[in-house]
Formats: structure tokens, sequence, C-alpha cells
């Protein structure tokens, strides 16, 4: 008798350790994910994967730029000519912030030219990039930030400070609308950047997707 009831408990001790055994994942199988609450569904990414390769791309484009250096003397002076007119003597330093909740994209005056300044990438994302024209500081991005500016019309001269100085010449126009990038890309210290008039179109598509930045000086 007390064999019998032996071999009927090592039968269920058995049986149970081949069910514990099934339930497990196969080696080299990875077990499923839990299935959801009721009424709880599984959260979904933000942004899908085709999406977010796309974004990598362009970013990793915008970044592949040059820096060209002067040719001959007189382009060197020409350069250090309108470095003069646009970058300020003196620095400032600004505590910079991003508005997600708005999104202004006004009209120029009929009497002003309206310039958007771009930064539609998060290359450097923390790292300012700061804005003058005509030698007076007027603002600063950060990674998916823009800003505008409304000027009259004439020649202007723009310079965008990080770890080096990116200026160019614009003339601007009543009554009209420019986009200008400023181009990111990995610096010695920190990042570098370059200034860019973009088209009209694409101007609009960058600037869709960033943020408006806001800042102010530190004292």
């Amino acid at each position: 008798m007390k064999q019998l009831t032996y071999l009927k408990t090592c039968g269920i001790a058995t049986f149970v350790v081949f069910l514990a055994l099934a339930a497990r994942p196969s080696l080299g199988q990875e077990a499923p994910p839990p299935s959801p609450a009721p009424g709880e569904q599984a959260s979904k990414p933000e942004v899908s994967e085709p999406e977010e390769a796309a974004e990598k791309e362009e970013e990793a484009k915008a970044a592949d730029f040059k820096e060209e250096e002067p040719a001959t003397p007189a382009d060197k002076m020409k350069k250090e000519e309108l470095e003069k007119r646009a970058c300020p003597t003196v620095d400032v330093k600004f505590k910079t912030d991003t508005d997600k909740k708005t999104h202004p994209t006004p009209e120029p005056p009929p009497d002003k030219g309206l310039v958007y300044i771009v930064r539609p990438t998060m290359y450097g994302n923390k790292i300012q990039t700061k804005v003058a024209v005509n030698g007076k500081w007027i603002g600063a991005n950060r990674g998916h930030n823009y800003f505008f500016v409304t000027l009259d019309p004439g020649e202007h001269y723009f310079c965008s400070k990080a770890e080096n100085k990116s200026v160019m010449a614009l003339k601007v126009e009543a009554g009209k609308t420019y986009f200008v990038e400023q181009k990111i890309k990995m610096g010695f210290m920190k990042a570098r950047n370059k200034l860019e008039l973009l088209p009209d179109e694409e101007g609009k598509k960058k600037l869709a997707k960033s943020h408006p930045s806001s800042w102010e000086e530190k004292k």
C-alpha cells in the first residue's frame, strides 16, 4: 500500500514538472510580451520607424557641409569685412527656451522684409547658435528651433555663432519672406554652424517641424 501511494505521488510530481517545462519557451526562443490588461492598450511610438529613419537621414545630410575658406587674399579681405559688418565686437550670453504650444508664422509687413532663422535638426541640440544682424545680437536657437525678424529693405549682414562664426549678406525686399538655415555639424569642442539661404518650399517645410525659440540675456 505504501509503495502504491509512493508511485502515485511520483507520477503527480512528474506530471507537474512536465507542464512547467512545456510552458517555458524553447532554447533560443524569446518569451512573448505580456498581454495588456483589459481596457489597457499597448503604447504606440510617437514616430514610426520609416519617419525616424528619414529624419535621421535628413539630419545627416544637413550636417554634411563644407566650410569654405577664402581662396584668395581678396576673398579673405571680403570675408573679414563681412564679419566686421555682421558680428558684434562684444559677446553676450543668452538663456534660451523652446515654446512647444504655439507656432507663429506671420506674413511680412508691406514695407519690410521678414526673415526666418531656422535650425531644423537636433544635431548639437543643447548648444546655442546665436544670431546677429548688422553687428547687433537679435536671438538664439537650439535644436528644432526658429525665430523671425523684420528688416527694412536693403542689404543686411548676418552672423551666426557657435564654435565658429558663419556670415552672409542678404538683400531684403519689402513684402518678401526669406528662410535662412543654421546648418550644424560636430566641431572640436562643440557644434559648428553655417548659414544658408533656403528656397521657399524647403524653408517652409523645415519651419513647419521647428518650434519657436525664446531667449533673454543673462546679466
